[in-house]
């Protein structure tokens, strides 16, 4: 059949309720391409939904509409159904800037839950009321270790005016400031060729995403700090949720969270594989001193608490407790 180029709420406003819908377009995008995490959740939601039938993907990748940043602001318009966020839905919610505050989690599994658990439903609620978008799921891009060409991080001090591309979320920039490096906001698909001519020093990213964009090719050291945990957050603009049927809802959410499952293992498959395929490659990979990255990071905890709120982030704590 012939895809309309309409977005999914303009189709199902169009159709009286009580109409059974055949072949539903649903239009999405992604920044990021084929491999990727972002990626791979909204392919792995994409042909899950078209299993279950009564939707028609109409689909771009690559960055084919725009980078993060343009993507969020069409899904706002809702000239775009669904987008995967990551660092930059901070920029949408204040409260997402909790997954910039540094060492908040222990480990995977303790995010995973708390996104899963009440975490998760305060903060779809949250960028609902706030923007009007909808949840869908949380995938993960994982914990963020740092690569550069300098030296290796061992302790804070080795940050100390390390040029590091940091994502736009200003939480994100607060943190590297405070632990002396010099952040530089700079979009995804630039970072590979300013790391090659020297623009920057070394960029913060997921080990996945280091090897998918070639990171590794221009870097010389890579150190596995863990300082944040970035989910992937997986949004559909509110009016095309509304439109749906709660059947259809309930088939988008299913596929949503294959998505997001998707993520989770292509992260614990990256994080056990990657570290010896770096080094096999010539990479100096290290394990920094954990201890004096915590010590130095806890002032931020009252500057990120009038971010997010004294509460807020007291519950976020005593939930992970």
């Amino acid at each position: 059949m012939k895809l309309l180029s309409f977005t999914l709420a303009t189709v199902l406003a169009a159709v009286p309720v009580s109409h059974a819908l055949a072949d539903t377009p649903i239009k999405m995008a992604v920044e990021t391409p084929p491999g990727d995490p972002l990626n791979l959740m909204l392919t792995t939601f994409r042909d899950t939904l078209s299993q279950g039938g009564g939707f028609v993907p109409d689909f771009y990748e690559s960055g084919a509409l725009g980078d993060e940043a343009a993507l969020t602001e069409l899904l706002r318009a809702g000239q775009v159904d669904v987008v995967p966020l990551g660092s930059d839905v901070v920029e949408l919610d204040s409260k997402f800037a909790v997954f910039d505050l540094p060492f908040l989690f222990d480990d995977k599994a303790t995010a995973r839950a708390a996104l899963d658990g009440a975490l998760g439903e305060k903060l779809t609620a949250s960028l609902r009321e706030t923007t009007g978008l909808q949840v869908l799921a949380y995938g993960e891009l994982g914990f963020r270790a740092i690569s550069n060409s300098v030296r290796p991080i061992e302790t804070p001090a080795d940050l100390a005016g390390l040029k590091l591309r940091t994502p736009g979320s200003q939480t994100r920039i607060m943190a590297f400031t405070a632990l002396g490096a010099a952040p530089t906001p700079m979009p995804l698909g630039e970072v590979y060729v300013a790391l090659r001519q020297g623009v920057i020093d070394g960029q913060e990213n997921p080990l996945s995403v280091v090897k998918e964009f070639s990171f590794d090719e221009v870097q010389e050291f890579v150190s596995l700090t863990n300082h944040v945990y970035t989910p992937i957050t997986l949004a559909m603009a509110g009016s095309a949720w509304d439109a749906l049927t709660p059947e259809e809802q309930a088939a988008v959410t299913a596929a949503a969270k294959a998505g997001a499952e998707a993520t989770r293992v292509q992260s614990d498959e990256s994080d056990a594989s990657l570290v010896s395929e770096f080094e096999a490659a010539g990479l100096k990979v290290n394990t920094p001193d954990l201890a004096a990255f915590k010590e130095a990071a806890a002032p931020l905890r009252a500057e990120f608490a009038a971010i997010i709120g004294e509460e807020f982030l007291s519950d976020v704590e005593g939930s992970l407790k």
